[in-house]
């Protein structure tokens, strides 16, 4: 997992129902599921072998059961398609939703179905703890970076958002990108 991933379990940041947008293949996810004994874990990923993956750690760590591994894609406009636990019928159950670098891959476009699909899934008081990549990341390549301003105009009161805190962190990644970290930050996103 993430370093800040476990850094906010320590500060008991993760209870209730937690939704992982964009796991890849678990890490995050399958961690939560076992420190956390209070957090009901659903781990979502668009890309099916991602969760291959994931449910084959999980089934070594002995831990399948208590991370739920779902494909859907949080940018589907039509709710009938996406799987019962984030369909029409679901809105405001989960407590947390974990971000761990997925916000600073998307388009302006995408962003514009995401955000909502958040909103729409995150209970009233709920938080996203989201890691995107800093401008202060200079090295070439990788994701698009995200200023505290361009993060702001989406997340917003206007749109029911309050941005609680904002912390510098690393996004840790494979040792022949960036010496295995990029400059981040970590946003502390409540739904109003």
């Amino acid at each position: 997992p993430q370093q800040f991933v476990r850094d906010l379990v320590l500060r008991r940041c993760f209870e209730g129902r937690v939704l992982d947008a964009g796991c890849g293949i678990g890490d995050n996810a399958l961690y939560l599921a076992k420190a956390c004994p209070a957090a009901e874990v659903t781990a979502v990923d668009v890309v099916p072998r991602c969760l291959e993956f994931a449910a084959a750690k999980a089934n070594l760590r002995g831990i399948r059961g208590k991370v739920h591994l779902l494909v859907a894609d949080l940018l589907e406009e039509d709710l009938d398609k996406l799987p019962a636990q984030l369909g029409a019928e679901v809105s405001g159950s989960f407590s947390v939703v974990l971000d761990s670098a997925t916000f600073h891959c998307l388009s302006d476009a995408d962003r514009e179905r995401y955000v909502p699909m958040l909103h729409r899934l995150l209970r009233p008081g709920g938080r996203i703890y989201m890691t995107c990549m800093s401008e202060e990341e200079t090295s070439p390549g990788g994701p698009r970076r995200i200023p505290v301003a361009d993060l702001e105009s989406v997340f917003n009161p206007a749109s029911g958002w309050e941005v609680e805190s904002i912390e510098a962190t690393v996004i840790e990644v494979h040792p022949a990108f960036w010496s295995g970290k990029a400059k981040a930050r970590l946003f502390t996103i409540r739904k109003l």
